[in-house]
């Protein structure tokens, strides 16, 4: 069942010009608890009811990107977060009124595969024929855990898969139930360091395959090198990054669009939680750049008039 985990509050959105008076429902898809899409998406909340009293914003916990995309479709939220990678093969199957566009470029997630510290996988090759948590069955992580696998030369039937949230996936990680965890979000996450403090934990270095994998998909993977986090790879290391989109429903009023992109810009700072580093959050020259994703027509009006 899913769980609101912030609160909806009261009425009206004022347009940017002042005039309406209604009340604007703004259902926000975010990913598991405790998890960063979570965390933003509370953040977001909070500063939508603080400058747009008439917004009545609510925080829904979800699977992750592929169920915030089907929450979209089905109108059952009006702004989604999701992995920019294979998004777009996901929103073509989809009818064109129902397909979603972008606000913004939020953030650019690091792709994290998590073993316990004592254990031999050094490498995505050494998983062959291991157990491996590729996150929550509707997350981006494991659209993008699959493409690496397969970089690697992998396949899914090489491996033991289970799916399930970061949370439950660590428990198992630190009771030796599953040999390796992916998990895609900003480092630190806190879930992650705190299940490190039970039994010391470590990522693979995953950067070199960023290469093969972009081959093997079509869409551009980048290398991103880790930030200091007490579960990072031995002497630094490298990743996977792929870079966030805030969605909405292409039916979202404009002005509504508009005001979530003011907020957005004008408090960025107010809207990056506080564990994370080494992520490029709301940075001006990034947040218009949605790949193949097209931006609502309220948020391009907001970024015209900002930026000409």
């Amino acid at each position: 069942m899913r769980t609101v985990t912030a609160a909806a509050v009261a009425p009206t959105v004022a347009s940017l010009a002042g005039c309406r008076t209604e009340t604007s429902p703004v259902t926000i898809a975010a990913g598991t608890e405790y998890g960063t899409y979570a965390v933003f998406a509370g953040l977001l909340a909070d500063q939508l009811r603080a400058v747009s009293p008439g917004l009545e914003p609510t925080v829904l916990s979800t699977e992750g990107s592929l169920d915030n995309v089907r929450l979209l479709r089905d109108g059952e939220a009006a702004l989604g977060l999701a992995l920019e990678d294979g998004l777009d093969r996901i929103v073509a199957d989809m009818p064109e009124a129902a397909r979603p566009m972008a606000l913004a470029r939020i953030y650019e997630n690091y792709l994290q595969l998590l073993v316990t510290e004592d254990s031999p996988i050094r490498e995505v090759d050494d998983l062959r024929g291991r157990r491996v948590v590729l996150g929550a069955a509707g997350s981006g992580a494991a659209v993008t855990a699959v493409v690496l696998l397969g970089a690697a030369g992998l396949r899914t039937r090489d491996l033991t898969v289970r799916y399930m949230g970061l949370a439950a996936g660590l428990d198992r990680l630190v009771e030796d139930d599953v040999d390796a965890v992916f998990w895609s979000g900003g480092i630190p996450t806190p879930t992650i360091s705190k299940a490190g403090q039970e039994r010391p934990l470590r990522m693979i270095d995953l950067g070199a395959l960023a290469a093969p994998m972009s081959r093997q998909s079509g869409y551009r993977y980048s290398t991103r090198k880790v930030p200091p986090v007490d579960y990072g790879p031995p002497s630094g290391g490298t990743t996977i990054g792929v870079p966030n989109l805030l969605l909405a429903r292409r039916d979202l009023p404009h002005e509504v669009a508009r005001e979530i992109v003011d907020i957005m810009v004008s408090r960025a700072d107010l809207l990056i939680p506080d564990f994370v580093r080494g992520l490029q959050y709301l940075e001006p020259a990034t947040m218009i750049q949605t790949g193949r994703i097209p931006l609502h027509p309220g948020a391009l009006s907001a970024y015209r008039a900002l930026h000409g």
